[in-house]
């Protein structure tokens, strides 16, 4: 099924959009999220322990109707043969994780692309991508105008790196990882030290100041409204593990006041 990128097009518009991880391999979780209305849904091949069939399964089980939310995929780095089958199998995007250079943006945008400008195979003719073949003359188009290339900035040294990359061109949005970042610094998870604030404002305003998107995650002293008026466009609000985990200790403290009242 062909049909316009929902995020790219929020994206595009700098429309607040929201977002959440799949990271259980479970075409389940991703059928009762896509039901939720969130703009995008990203399945994590980085850290999640599914493989290539998993991600057919969530896509499947997800991208049913046109209003589905876009379905996206984490893929595990920038090379060619970690992201030609996540497109294959008919995710709408790529984020690549840990970005720190220029170097790796061109391998990520040609990685992305059909020749001229990139270097993925034109495996059309069969992929699942183009319908086993049904859209072999739209779906490279298709794929040009509606595919989303989201770069993640996870590091001191990709946030140094930001001019660079940004001005190799192809990167659609670059997506802050908050607890990587305050992790390069040597201070993993604490989002209210000085140091931490002061790289994620400095990686806020070069990506501002690089005309792509700017995403990332709500997290502890930065939530939803704080990212939004700081000029994100897109940001994650949690992921299926955490949904799943969070709803359950809530009903067991409810149930377990009542029990112990």
């Amino acid at each position: 099924m062909l049909r316009p990128n929902p995020l790219r097009q929020a994206v595009a518009a700098r429309r607040r959009a929201i977002g959440a991880w799949l990271f259980m391999a479970s075409a389940s979780n991703a059928e009762l999220l896509a039901d939720v209305p969130f703009d995008a849904l990203v399945i994590d091949q980085e850290h999640g322990p599914g493989g290539l069939e998993s991600v057919v399964a969530q896509l499947r089980a997800a991208g049913s109707t046109q209003s589905a939310p876009a379905l996206l995929a984490r893929a595990p780095d920038c090379s060619m043969a970690a992201i030609k089958p996540l497109l294959d199998a008919g995710a709408e995007g790529i984020f690549a994780p840990n970005v720190e250079s220029a170097d790796q943006v061109a391998a990520l945008v040609e990685a992305m692309h059909y020749p001229p400008r990139g270097r993925r195979g034109l495996h059309y003719t069969v992929s699942r991508a183009a319908g086993w073949g049904r859209h072999v003359n739209e779906y490279a188009d298709h794929a040009e105008r509606e595919f989303l290339t989201v770069a993640m900035i996870e590091s001191a040294a990709g946030v140094a790196a930001l001019p660079q990359m940004a001005a190799h061109g192809g990167i659609d949005m670059f997506f802050i990882g908050p607890l990587d970042l305050s992790a390069s610094i040597g201070h993993a998870g604490d989002y209210a030290h000085p140091q931490f604030r002061e790289l994620l404002a400095e990686a806020e305003q070069r990506i501002l100041e690089s005309g792509a998107a700017l995403g990332g995650a709500i997290i502890p002293g930065h939530d939803a409204r704080a990212l939004f008026s700081r000029g994100y466009s897109f940001m994650t609000v949690g992921a299926d593990a955490g949904f799943l985990r969070s709803a359950a200790l809530q009903a067991l403290a409810t149930a377990g006041a009542d029990r112990d009242g």
